[in-house]
């Protein structure tokens, strides 16, 4: 083990003897702890204390960014207790709109509670409405069934009327055809009218003519015997 000497300031050496009496060591004994404590732990203790430093500097800067943001807090204390105010005067109303929306809740509860009691009748009618709409639905397919088979039948009767109204079409032109032919008929029945009016006027005058000759023959002379009559005629002139 070596020895050294060291010359110290009287003020450090009285703040020595009082640390050695305190912890009741040798001179050597604290100065060697000392030495020890520089060059070992101390020297990581002075990075600590820097880091430490360095630590301090930051949480100090943001203590001063934390007391301009209660400064700026504190000035909008005013605003935030109007609105705070506010808020209360909000929370009332809300308060107020839920007791009636709970009163309204309890009300639609007690509705539902109906209902619920409801929903044993309302399920079975509805088992009754859905074998009802079974048996509608058995109806409208046989009433389908039977649709088709009328429109089959409309058609085959259209099919029929398509025909009938050709047929018809057809006498149509047939009964004009006969019309013109009854008008020309009327016509000849006209000039035949009118011919045969000529000559029954004809006949007449000669009827008239033959009953002058036969009175005038009466007087002239008696009737001949009926042989004479027959072989000569004259029987028209006798009767």
């Amino acid at each position: 083990m070596q020895k050294m000497s060291v010359s110290v300031p009287d003020s450090t050496m009285g703040a020595i003897d009082e640390e050695i009496k305190r912890i009741g060591v040798s001179r050597s004994h604290f100065v060697a702890k000392a030495i020890d404590f520089y060059i070992g732990s101390g020297r990581n203790l002075e990075n600590d204390i820097d880091k430490l430093n360095k630590e301090l500097l930051k949480k100090i800067e943001e203590t001063n960014s934390l007391s301009e943001n209660v400064l700026r807090l504190e000035e909008r204390i005013p605003t935030i207790e109007s609105q705070s105010r506010m808020k209360d005067y909000d929370i009332n109303r809300l308060r107020e709109e839920l007791d009636e929306k709970t009163g309204e809740n309890k009300s639609l509860s007690n509705k539902v509670l109906q209902l619920e009691e409801r929903i044993p009748t309302i399920e079975n009618q509805l088992a009754e409405a859905k074998k009802e709409l079974s048996s509608r639905a058995g109806e409208v397919f046989q009433n389908n069934k039977k649709i088709h088979t009328l429109e089959n039948q409309i058609a085959e009767n259209d099919k029929v009327i398509k025909t009938k109204i050709s047929e018809l079409g057809q006498l149509n032109a047939q009964i004009a055809l006969i019309k013109d032919q009854l008008a020309e008929a009327e016509k000849l029945k006209e000039k035949l009218g009118s011919a045969l009016q000529a000559k029954e006027d004809e006949v007449a005058f000669l009827r008239g003519h033959v009953a002058q000759l036969t009175q005038s023959f009466n007087q002239l002379s008696l009737k001949p015997g009926e042989e004479e009559i027959k072989e000569k005629h004259w029987y028209q002139f006798w009767k």
